[in-house]
């Protein structure tokens, strides 16, 4: 029997862009984030006493501003090889563009698998065969898989590949392939790399995305970490998920439907925190709040949502102090009675409140949009279009949820000002 650890996606060192801009975001927590739960996951190795670790991809984040990332996992690696623990390892799409690497010798007891072609590294006390290929480019959109050899009979197999598979939402086509190109190698264990989400794809033979080992903005939101895999008589006996992060974040929908007091809000708020930090095990919380459902008092709240959400944000630091930070609060909420009623008239307020409606979600039919976006480019930070922005206006779901959130703001402030009931 034998043990090892998968994991992916740890992008050290990963930049936070834009976290500066809010002056309540901890962005020195953040910043040290994947390098906590990394060394969270050599303790794991040790503890575990695994007979080797399998990093899939993307270690880094893109090119080092200096060598201290890569002295860092030289350091982490050492601390394994203390411990007889071998690492085998691919780049990705991020650590290929990675210029610095290629003038450092890898630590002794790590094997990062070659860019040019697949590679078969034998471990013959434990009767493992790994293979493996790096990515040579950051963008590669050929089919790896294709290229990896038979299963070595006798042994029990690994594939080491960094990809998208047949492609998952929210992440670039790289290296695609199909479940059929992993099944027909005969290996026994695929393990991936790229899709951030812990995904069990397939268990016959095990194919397992373990995602990345830290959340670093909130569609990374839930726990992060790796799998512990156990193998007996060259079958995989257990898979353990194993949470890494130390800092998580969270998506926190909460339901005011039939809501009708403020004090009720705030309530249900307080509740939704407490559950989250109880879900996070004592770890610090990044959390967006959503607030949704039908209520009579929609419109209070979004009259003015930048008080609503300091309330909100107050009330976070109340119930939590520094281990909560509050991201954003969006209000979904709407009071469809209130409105209905107004529409059914065929009065002036009636007939603006429905062009106002009509208003299209999309982007190409409103005049002069993108001339406002093109000033917006010249007069806020590049860091307002990156991944890790809280209004990416490269996003293509960011500019029509403004829309959206314009309407409902207009028309919340129009039925207020008019005394709807």
């Amino acid at each position: 029997m034998f043990k090892f650890i998968h994991a992916a996606d740890l992008h050290l060192d990963s930049p936070l862009r834009g976290l500066s801009r809010y002056e309540s975001a901890p962005a020195e927590s953040i910043r040290d984030a994947c390098r906590r739960a990394f060394e969270n996951l050599v303790d794991l190795a040790i503890e575990e006493k695994v007979d080797f670790v399998l990093l899939a991809g993307d270690l880094y984040d893109g090119d080092w501003k200096d060598y201290s990332t890569g002295i860092f996992l030289s350091k982490q690696m050492g601390r394994l090889g203390q411990h007889n623990i071998q690492v085998f390892a691919v780049s990705g799409n991020h650590d290929a563009a990675n210029r610095m690497t290629k003038s450092l010798d890898s630590p002794s007891n790590m094997t990062m698998f070659s860019p040019r072609k697949v590679e078969t590294v034998k471990l013959d006390n434990l009767g493992v065969a790994i293979h493996g290929r790096s990515f040579p480019t950051q963008h590669v959109d050929e089919n790896l898989a294709a290229d990896f050899c038979p299963a070595e009979k006798g042994f029990f197999n690994v594939g080491l590949l960094h990809t998208s598979l047949g492609g998952r939402e929210g992440h670039a086509p790289y290296a695609p392939c199909s479940l059929d190109d992993l099944r027909s190698k005969g290996y026994q264990y695929w393990a991936l790399g790229h899709i951030h989400k812990l995904e069990i794809v397939e268990k016959e033979p095990h194919i397992i995305f373990p995602g990345c080992i830290q959340g670093r903005h909130i569609r990374e939101a839930g726990a992060k970490g790796c799998v512990l895999v156990s193998v007996d008589d060259g079958i995989v006996a257990e898979i353990e998920k194993i949470p890494l992060d130390v800092l998580r974040w969270s998506l926190c929908d909460i339901d005011l439907t039939d809501v009708d007091e403020k004090r009720k809000v705030v309530e249900r708020v307080r509740q939704s925190i407490e559950h989250e930090r109880a879900m996070a095990e004592d770890r610090p919380l990044a959390m967006r709040i959503r607030l949704q459902g039908a209520t009579r008092i929609a419109d209070e709240l979004a009259a003015d949502p930048y008080r609503i959400e300091q309330e909100i944000k107050a009330l976070g630091a109340e119930t939590a102090g520094e281990d909560l930070w509050i991201e954003r609060v969006e209000n979904a909420t709407t009071g469809k009675l209130d409105l209905e009623s107004t529409l059914a008239d065929d009065n002036a307020m009636g007939r603006l409140l429905k062009e106002i409606l009509n208003i299209t979600k999309g982007t190409d039919d409103i005049d002069g949009l993108y001339n406002k976006i093109a000033e917006l480019r010249q007069k806020v930070p590049a860091e307002a279009f990156s991944d890790s922005s809280l209004v990416n206006l490269d996003d293509e779901q960011t500019v029509p949820r403004i829309i959206e959130e314009a309407k409902r703001m207009l028309i919340s402030r129009l039925l207020s000002a008019g005394g709807a009931k």
